[in-house]
C-alpha cells in the first residue's frame, strides 16, 4: 500500500492572462481549478497510473469537502480528517507573455489538538510492514516538524517505508533528529535550501544527494527540471535524463516524478526502472496545462525515451 499524507491541502486556482500588469485591470483568458497539496497529487497521479492509493490528512470546511468528494469521484480511498475552519486556496497566475508564474498562497486553518492525535491514532492503525507513507508538502499551523519526525518514528517501528517530500527547514529539522526517512525526494532548489548554497549544475546535485546519504538518509533523489534528476540510493548513484517535452506547465511534475518512483519500486523493486518511470511521469506533467496532472498514455509514450545511468557501481543491495 501507498499512503500519501497531506497537511495542508488546497484548491488550486489557475488565472491565465496575456500579459500581467500591476496595479491595473487584467483580463483573464482562462481559469482552472483543482484539488491540490503534494501528497493529493501524488495520489492522483498514483491513481492514474493504474495503483489504488490511500489519501489521509486533514481537509476543513466547504473546501475541504470539496476535496474528500473530488477523490471519491476520482476513485482514490481517502481517511481525512475534518474540523472546523476552511481550507486554504492558492491562486497561480500565469503571464503568457513573460512565460512567469507568481503564485498567492494562503497558510491553511488553525489544526486543533484532538485533529493531530487522531491522525497519528489512525495512521499507526492503518501502517503495515512494507507500506510507504509520504509525507509531502507544508505544515499547516500551529503545528511544526515534530510531527514529521513522530510519524517517521512510527512507521519505521511498524517496519514500513517512508518518502520525505518538504522544504528546507522541514528536512533540516527531521535531519537534527534521529529520525530518517527511506527516501527524499527534494528539487534542486530545495536541496540548496537545505544545504545552504545554490545547486547550479548536475555535480553540484550529485555532491549535495551524496552529502544528505552520508547524514543517514538510505535513498536521496535530487530533480532538476528539464535536466533530469541525480540519484544517490543503496543500490547505487545514477543520473536521470528526461526527454524534450513542450511544457505547458511545471505545477505539480514534482509530485508526478515521486508517484513514478513510489510506484516503480513498488511494483518492481528495481531503482532503473523506478527512476525511469518516475521521470516519464514528471515529465508528462510539464505536458498538460495549470494544475492538471499527467495522463498514463503520456507516461507510457515518454518511458521510452528516459535515460537513467549509472554513474557508480552499485556497493548495497536495498
Amino acid at each position: 500500500m501507498i499512503i500519501t499524507l497531506t497537511l495542508n491541502p488546497a484548491i488550486d486556482e489557475m488565472v491565465d492572462v496575456g500579459r500581467l500588469i500591476y496595479g491595473d485591470t487584467n483580463r483573464v483568458l482562462a481559469i482552472r481549478r483543482d484539488i491540490g497539496g503534494k501528497g493529493i497529487n501524488v495520489a492522483r497521479v498514483l491513481k492514474e497510473l493504474g495503483f489504488e492509493p490511500v489519501a489521509t490528512g486533514f481537509v476543513a470546511g466547504h473546501l475541504g469537502r470539496m476535496i474528500e468528494d473530488s477523490l471519491q469521484d476520482l476513485g482514490i480511498g481517502t481517511e481525512l480528517i475534518s474540523f472546523p475552519g476552511e481550507t486554504r486556496t492558492n491562486i497561480h497566475i500565469i503571464d503568457r507573455s513573460s512565460h512567469t508564474l507568481t503564485v498567492l498562497a494562503t497558510a491553511g486553518p488553525q489544526v486543533p489538538p484532538q485533529a493531530v492525535a487522531l491522525l497519528c491514532e489512525r495512521l499507526r492503525r492503518r501502517v503495515r510492514a512494507g507500506d510507504w507513507l509520504v509525507l509531502a508538502g507544508s505544515i499547516p499551523p500551529p503545528l511544526d516538524p515534530s510531527l514529521h519526525i513522530e510519524l517517521i518514528g512510527a512507521a519505521a517501528a511498524a517496519r514500513a517505508l517512508t518518502a520525505l517530500d518538504a522544504d528546507g527547514p522541514v528536512v533540516e529539522a527531521v535531519l537534527r533528529s534521529d529520525a530518517r526517512p527511506t527516501l527524499l525526494k527534494l528539487n534542486d532548489h530545495e536541496a540548496g535550501r537545505v544545504l545552504h548554497r545554490p545547486l547550479p549544475g548536475e555535480e553540484d546535485a550529485l555532491e549535495a544527494a551524496r552529502e544528505l546519504h552520508m547524514r543517514g538518509v538510505p535513498n536521496v533523489v535530487i530533480t532538476r527540471g528539464a535536466y533530469g534528476a541525480v540519484a544517490v540510493t543503496e543500490a547505487g548513484v545514477f543520473r536521470v535524463l528526461a526527454p524534450p517535452v513542450e511544457v505547458d506547465s511545471s505545477i505539480g511534475a514534482g509530485d508526478g516524478f515521486l508517484a513514478g518512483l513510489l510506484l516503480g519500486l513498488k511494483r518492481e523493486g528495481d531503482w532503473r526502472a523506478a527512476l525511469t518511470l518516475a521521470c516519464a511521469a514528471g515529465s508528462a506533467v510539464c505536458m498538460t496545462p495549470g494544475t492538471a496532472l499527467c495522463r498514463a498514455a503520456d507516461v507510457a509514450m515518454l518511458r521510452r525515451d528516459v535515460r537513467v545511468e549509472p554513474v557508480l557501481e552499485p556497493t548495497h543491495v536495498w
